[in-house]
């Protein structure tokens, strides 16, 4: 199907960060509403903490299948069978009687929703490439910061009009949009005579391959701990915010609000800076801004200073650290794979929620461990950024 969009247009730019922002908007949006969800179905706080989890897994897990499936049978098909599935497994949600039911549908819905960021990352290669690629991966990455800010506030309203099931009734919503604009405006990418055989054995060995590529991995693995402060932050600042600090579900999502500017921030600056500066660098800045962030957000917790803001402002400020860090990140880790850019999207995507979602786990299972082990797993992860991304860069042989 041909559309009157050219792929390199500012209206598919705003398209692909609409369907990279389904991931922030499906994880933050339930956020204010976790207590209320425990309080209904009558489960514990660490129970509750799981429709973070789940998605997650199924969203990582799956983006190692749906990679090498776009190289295969083109973007436009798996975004809209993911779409599909993501609408329909909001409408299961919303039905949901048990706790289980609500999770099991939540990690379909994941596997679903991977689709969207994996083909925008791949699109994004297909269409450019050098520092015009950086770019457009930098414009996609601010935008996206915009989900995560309206997202829980979107659900503190929803709250404060209406029940729970409500925030899964606007996801299955924002499914079907986004369905419908890709069928209407997104015409293929990726050329026919590029298509890789979809061949397991193929796939493992790209895999394997990426993996000992000293560039992949020397961009991709600081995104893996900076999912990891993230993730730590999302699965546990609502119990700490809303539980300990005692604030109402609509300031929880203010509050989410500012943290999130810094991310905007820090990718507008990126995009702007790479055009003087190499991404190596920009990855180096970020690493280094984020790091400073971590350190003030530590010193707050052991210093007892159990404030709101001494948990909002250090965390904005290793925000925009990734927002500098994680499009050159992504851009520089795909770079050396533009002939398998679907499988080497999945590959990144798959570490930085990797990390994610072992945060998210331990988070789950240490609710009663307070502002103190929320921040000091937030901050470990910004201290290994720093060394990890300096010896991969300055000792290639070696890693």
């Amino acid at each position: 199907m041909r559309t009157g969009f050219r792929p390199d247009s500012l209206t598919i730019i705003i398209l692909l960060t609409c369907l990279t922002g389904i991931t922030p908007l499906s994880i933050d949006m339930p956020l204010a509403g976790l207590p209320a969800l425990a309080e209904a179905f009558g489960e514990p706080e660490s129970n509750a903490q799981l429709v973070i989890g789940v998605f997650l897994a199924g969203f990582a897990m799956s983006q190692l299948v749906l990679g090498p499936v776009s190289d295969r049978y083109g973007r436009r098909p798996v975004l809209l069978a993911g779409l599909t599935i993501y609408a329909l497994m909001g409408v299961v949600c919303l039905l949901a009687e048990t706790l289980s039911t609500l999770l099991i549908a939540r990690f379909v819905q994941g596997v679903a929703a991977c689709a969207g960021p994996v083909a925008a990352r791949a699109i994004v290669a297909d269409v450019y490439e050098g520092p015009s690629a950086q770019r457009a991966m930098s414009i996609v990455t601010a935008g996206m910061g915009v989900a995560p800010i309206a997202a829980p506030m979107i659900g503190g309203l929803l709250l404060l009009w209406f029940e729970w099931p409500a925030i899964f009734v606007t996801l299955a919503a924002s499914g079907l949009a986004m369905f419908l604009a890709v069928l209407v405006m997104l015409q293929e990418t990726h050329r026919r005579d590029c298509r890789s055989p979809l061949n397991v054995t193929r796939v493992l060995l790209n895999y394997a391959e990426m993996l000992r590529n000293r560039t992949f991995l020397s961009f991709s693995l600081p995104s893996l701990l900076a999912g990891g402060a993230l993730f730590s932050f999302i699965s546990a600042a609502p119990f700490v915010i809303i539980g300990e600090l005692g604030y109402v579900p609509q300031a929880f999502g203010l509050f989410f609000a500012i943290v999130m500017v810094g991310f905007i921030t820090g990718a507008s600056l990126s995009a702007r800076l790479l055009k003087t500066r190499p991404p190596a660098v920009m990855v180096r800045i970020g690493t280094g801004v984020m790091l400073a962030g971590g350190v003030i957000l530590l010193a707050c917790a052991f210093g007892d200073v159990h404030h709101v803001a001494a948990l909002v402002g250090p965390m904005a400020v290793i925000m925009h650290g990734m927002g500098l860090m994680r499009p050159n990140s992504i851009a520089g880790a795909m770079a050396p794979f533009r002939d398998r850019a679907g499988a080497a999207s999945a590959l990144v995507g798959f570490l930085q929620l990797g990390g994610g979602v072992l945060a998210g786990l331990v988070a789950a299972s240490r609710p009663e461990g307070g502002i103190t082990l929320f921040a000091t797993s937030i901050a470990i992860a910004c201290f290994a950024i720093v060394p990890l991304f300096g010896f991969l860069i300055l000792h290639p042989r070696r890693a």
